[in-house]
């Protein structure tokens, strides 16, 4: 009887890894999507496709903020292609260089940064539409791109005569430094860039092609 026992055990034991095989694989519910939903409507998400997305709608100002937020959002899923969807008068130049210096960041890590301009890209936005990778930067038909020289106001301020010319070497600085910075991605010379800021020059979405703002115009029926 002991023997007989023994046998059974050896026999279970023996057949017990072809029993469980021979059973019908274990059924999983299907896995959700790494992406939430959204994370801030006004601003920033991710399609389902992974792809994250910007608006920058508005004044150039703070939004240095939120695209930083942005990128690291971003970041946390693994995001490799960013578009942002542009239409700004402009605004601050300190946070539109921070804004494409961003950009430019994520395309040194191997990222996509797709701009789309619809409407207008003016002053410091115009930052934002030239520093998208090569090959990614869209303007809309009937768009606009504005250039210009920087701005200074003061309200009620006396000032000596040094003081006004410290001030113009500065602005003058600041000028033909965010020019050297837009003509690493531009087709013109900084010279000409300065030409057309001093005239406050508006740009056609045609124009902006040629000038090197923008590599292709979306058409109205698409690109």
């Amino acid at each position: 009887m002991k023997k007989l026992k023994k046998w059974i055990c050896i026999l279970a034991l023996t057949l017990a890894p072809f029993l469980v095989f021979a059973q019908d694989p274990p059924k999983y519910e299907p896995e959700m999507s790494p992406y939430p939903t959204v994370t801030d409507p006004l601003h920033y998400w991710i399609d389902e496709d992974g792809t994250g997305y910007f608006m920058m709608t508005g004044g150039v100002i703070g939004e240095f903020r939120y695209f930083a937020h942005a990128v690291h959002f971003f970041e946390r899923y693994d995001v490799d292609h960013i578009v942002i969807y542009l239409n700004s008068p402009g605004g601050s130049l300190f946070e539109g260089l921070g804004f494409a210096q961003i950009m430019l960041e994520q395309q040194l890590e191997g990222k996509v940064v797709e701009v789309r301009c619809y409407g207008l890209a003016a002053s410091a936005a115009t930052l934002i539409l030239a520093m998208g990778t090569p090959g990614y930067r869209y303007i809309a038909e009937g768009s606009f791109i504005m250039v210009h020289e920087l701005w200074v106001a003061k309200f009620f301020q006396i000032q000596s005569v040094s003081q006004i010319e410290k001030v113009a070497q500065v602005m003058r600085k600041l000028q033909n430094g965010m020019v050297d910075f837009l003509c690493k991605r531009l087709k013109i010379s900084p010279e000409t860039l300065i030409q057309r800021c001093k005239e406050e020059t508006w740009i056609t979405a045609e124009e902006a092609i040629k000038w090197g703002f923008a590599d292709h115009i979306i058409k109205g029926g698409g690109q």
